[in-house]
């Protein structure tokens, strides 16, 4: 005899499989949602879990905008039965039907007693909507249960998705991690760009697969355990290190990390991770460069060096012997009268000969930061009139006007006396050997932190297009084998470098044709006392000299 079955093992029996169809449902939510956050194959799992949950009651799933588009799957006959139409139409069909706006209420209120979840996609006016039949309190109690959670992931996953493309759109890798017990890193989080700069997926790091340490360069071990060292102690740190690939290539990172604990009193780690391996290569290039230009530099100025010595050595011994024959040739009677000229043009000779072996030395001195420079305070008023002295009888003997307009007050800079001489000599010699007509007017002007030296003439000028490139080394506007002027090019590059060593600025205005104005000034003393004004400075405004040289103090304000 079959033994007699109480009538609430049916109804237990019903709830206990309603309970483990629930769990199930519940379980692969969560995974499809963690596994892979895309809203859609949420929204997929959603129908399919809730329809099966509920025994296999049909389920509706529709975009909500100007219309809706229904998909009725068998919904029960007497549950779309009170719907006006065209509400029951679309519930009797199984094909996609439109519903107007006007009827959505309806639809709602009819099946109001059901599980339903409106999901929003993009815009305010669409969404997905998943609607599930149920008979009873129970079987609607879990659908509600499995609906809540289906919301709380679908927010979930919408936001996650939303930071994957955020995150797709970077340079750089996001990480958060903590440390183990043995003070090995502990990845929770990682995004995909990690793929492209350690070879590693982000899950074998975030499952334990992979061990962060052990793809360290060697030769960055150290280093690295130093700033994990900084990281426990709870201090933000930076490093560039390498990465070992499994194909044996080296890739460098920059980390940048931040410790936090959160509310929890949890510790972790947060930070970013950028490839820099092109940039550390550049870097390398750029070292290699430098130091190849550097020896470059080192064997140039050595050579430089000993031909200075190996040729001015010679070169002095032809200069006198040149002077030598001159006088001798002049004292003799009945020598050709040419042979004394020979000799001077000899000696002249040597003379540019050595003067180009000292600028190029200089010139290589300066590129080469290799210059030495003496710094002490100096009147620069007076070392101008020195100079400027000495070019007057050439400048007279041209037919030209040589004016020098000294300082109204103190001009004292701090400076190489020797240097400074030699950067005013060279720029007021060019205004004599360019000016063929007109006048030269020098210049001294004191300033609040400077003395600034003019030299202006009424030259041939230089064009607009050259005066950019003016101060580079063998600049020169008539590149003619016949040119009229003669010159190295060097003069200007050497005089710009010396200025610059010492602190101050060399500018040029000119128009060709009309004249140029050389400025260069050169900075005081810190110590210097303040200047007396223009109008207290004595002789202010006295004139003296011949017409060719005049000496004027001008009255600055």
């Amino acid at each position: 005899m079959a033994p007699r079955v109480s009538p609430d093992v049916p109804d237990l029996l019903a709830a206990l499989d309603l309970q483990l169809r629930m769990e199930q449902a519940e379980a692969e939510l969560r995974a499809v949602a963690l596994g892979r956050p895309d809203p859609l194959a949420l929204l997929e799992a959603g129908v399919r879990q809730l329809s099966g949950a509920l025994g296999g009651r049909p389920t509706i799933a529709y975009v909500a905008g100007d219309d809706v588009l229904v998909r009725c799957a068998t919904w029960p006959v007497d549950t779309a039965s009170p719907v006006e139409m065209p509400l029951a139409d679309a519930l009797d069909s199984t094909q996609p039907t439109a519903v107007p706006p006007e009827a959505h209420g309806d639809l709602l209120e009819v099946l109001g007693t059901e599980a339903a979840l409106r999901v929003p996609f993009e815009g305010a006016a669409e969404g997905v909507f998943v609607i599930a039949g149920a008979d009873d309190e129970v079987t609607r109690a879990s659908a509600a249960r499995l609906v809540a959670l289906f919301s709380t992931l679908w927010a979930w996953t919408e936001s996650e998705a939303r930071f994957q493309r955020t995150v797709a759109d970077l340079e750089d890798a996001l990480f958060t991690f903590s440390y183990d017990e043995d003070g090995e890193r502990r990845y929770a989080f990682v995004t995909p760009q990690v793929e492209a700069m350690a070879g590693v997926e982000p899950r074998l790091l975030v499952n334990d697969e992979v061990s962060w340490e052990a793809l360290v360069a060697d030769v960055d071990a150290e280093t690295f355990a130093s700033h994990d060292e900084r990281l426990r102690a709870g201090e933000p740190s930076r490093l560039d290190y390498r990465l070992r690939l499994a194909d044996g290539s080296v890739r460098w990172v920059s980390e940048r990390a931040t410790p936090n604990i959160d509310a929890a009193g949890r510790f972790a780690v947060g930070g970013i991770l950028s490839d820099v391996t092109e940039r550390k290569d550049a870097e390398t290039t750029l070292v290699r460069a430098r130091r190849v230009a550097e020896r470059a530099a080192q064997t140039r100025m050595a050579f430089l060096r000993t031909m200075s010595h190996e040729l001015r050595t010679p070169l002095g011994a032809i200069r006198g012997f040149a002077e030598i024959l001159e006088d001798e040739v002049r004292a003799l009677d009945g020598a050709p009268p040419e042979v004394p000229e020979f000799a001077r043009t000899i000696a002249e000779a040597t003379d540019r000969a050595l003067r180009l072996v000292s600028s190029l030395l200089d010139l290589s001195r300066l590129e080469t930061n290799a210059i030495e420079l003496a710094s002490q305070a100096l009147d620069l008023d007076a070392l101008v009139a020195g100079v400027a002295l000495r070019h007057a009888p050439e400048a007279e003997a041209n037919g030209l006007a040589f004016t020098l307009e000294r300082a109204s007050g103190e001009a004292v800079v701090q400076g190489d006396p020797s240097r400074l001489e030699q950067v005013v000599d060279g720029l007021i010699a060019n205004s004599v050997k360019f000016t063929e007509r007109g006048e030269i007017t020098v210049r001294v002007e004191p300033d609040i932190n400077e003395v600034r030296v003019r030299v202006t003439d009424t030259g041939v000028g230089i064009s607009e297009a050259f005066v950019d490139g003016l101060f580079e080394p063998f600049a020169q506007e008539d590149h003619r084998v016949n040119r009229k002027f003669e010159g190295s090019g060097l003069g200007l590059a050497i005089a710009s470098g010396l200025v610059r060593a010492m602190g101050g600025r060399i500018e040029v205005v000119s128009e060709q044709g009309v004249g140029s104005t050389f400025s260069v000034a050169i900075p005081t003393p810190e110590a210097e006392t303040p200047r007396r004004r223009a109008d207290d400075a004595p002789g202010a405004g006295a004139r003296s000299g011949s017409p060719a040289m005049r000496r004027k103090s001008e009255r600055r304000v």
